[in-house]
């Protein structure tokens, strides 16, 4: 008994080990395989569109990667350049603004003369931190250029793989699952719910709005346009916040700066034509909402994005939705369905 229990003892050790060691090795490409499965959910429609025509499997899987690329890793790769240096002149243009007479102007009723220097101080400060950050972030991504090719060849395998392979994962996934039947339907209902609830009703019309926003500011002319297109894109993807982060304060700016048609243009086309794209296309895109609370799906998505970089906009939410699926479990008295017998 000694031995068998040494043995036992060995064993789970050994078994440790490898475990710990397999974290090791996946660690550094964790986040890239996850995006890598997250990819082929959101393009497995697409890619049974293309199966229709392309009946070759691998094909039409290469022919979607190729169709991704072109569509969005080129463009993206080309306006970088351009980016950097807009956000560059941005700082630039935006360190030389007098606030506190902007303010004081537009609402002398709430700022005064000392309130308006201090407040000016406070935003030039963010601002400061603000762009300082992103150049940062554009240089680490110029130095890292390796690793990021890298990291997105584990992305395009696993996309690969994931795609062709979905149902077999599937069905491996569920045989090594201790979860009962109707547990794990739950938990795929809420994954599907959820996730289409943030990849198309808050990421994709976050792009639309953010499109939409940055084609007034270069039919009128604004200066940088393009990071401030970027920029509305962020804040609209971002729940609560939304597009009037932008075309609020750029709104105010042309008028202080004299260009009054194009500061009302503007501020009629946020108001009435961006702010409304959220609501006419959310009922068109997604036939069910999630059950997820509004402050949860934020707290979930600014979590997330701290945790877990850009997948975290979907795996925050993900992960409070399961726990909040589970504390209901607890709520009804249910827990022990949670596991299969």
């Amino acid at each position: 008994m000694d031995g068998k229990f040494i043995n036992r003892i060995l064993t789970l050790v050994f078994i440790g080990l490898l475990i710990v060691a397999a974290f090791i090795v996946i660690k550094p490409i964790f986040f890239s395989i996850i995006i890598g499965f997250l990819l082929a959910y959101i393009f497995y429609p697409v890619y049974r569109k293309i199966n229709i025509y392309v009946k070759q499997k691998n094909l039409a899987i290469i022919f979607l990667i190729s169709l991704i690329v072109v569509i969005i890793a080129i463009p993206l790769w080309m306006i970088t350049p351009v980016l950097i240096k807009q956000t560059i002149q941005a700082y630039n243009s935006l360190s030389g603004l007098n606030f506190a007479d902007i303010l004081t102007k537009f609402l002398p009723s709430i700022f005064t003369p000392e309130f308006a220097e201090s407040f000016s101080s406070q935003i030039h400060g963010i601002l400061s931190k603000f762009f300082s950050s992103l150049i940062n972030e554009f240089s680490d991504f110029v130095i890292n250029i390796p690793n990021f090719i890298l990291q997105l060849a584990v992305v395009l395998f696993t996309f690969y793989f994931a795609t062709r392979d979905s149902e077999k994962l599937q069905n491996y996934a569920i045989s090594l699952s201790p979860l009962s039947t109707s547990t794990e339907k739950r938990f795929l209902q809420e994954f599907r719910t959820i996730t289409n609830s943030i990849v198309y009703g808050q990421v994709l019309i976050g792009i639309i709005q953010g499109l939409t926003l940055g084609v007034i500011l270069f039919v009128l002319g604004v200066p940088n346009a393009l990071v401030l297109t970027v920029l509305a894109i962020i804040a609209c993807i971002i729940p609560v916040i939304g597009s009037w982060l932008i075309w609020i304060p750029i709104s105010i700016v042309l008028a202080a700066s004299g260009q009054m048609s194009s500061a009302i243009i503007l501020f009629l086309y946020g108001a009435i034509i961006v702010s409304n794209i959220d609501n006419v296309l959310r009922p068109i895109i997604l036939s069910k909402t999630s059950n997820l609370p509004t402050v949860m799906g934020l707290i979930g998505i600014i979590g997330g994005l701290y945790a877990f970089g850009l997948s975290g906009l979907i795996l925050g939410p993900l992960i409070l939705a399961y726990v909040l699926i589970i504390i209901d479990f607890y709520r009804q008295g249910k827990l022990s369905e949670l596991f299969k017998e």
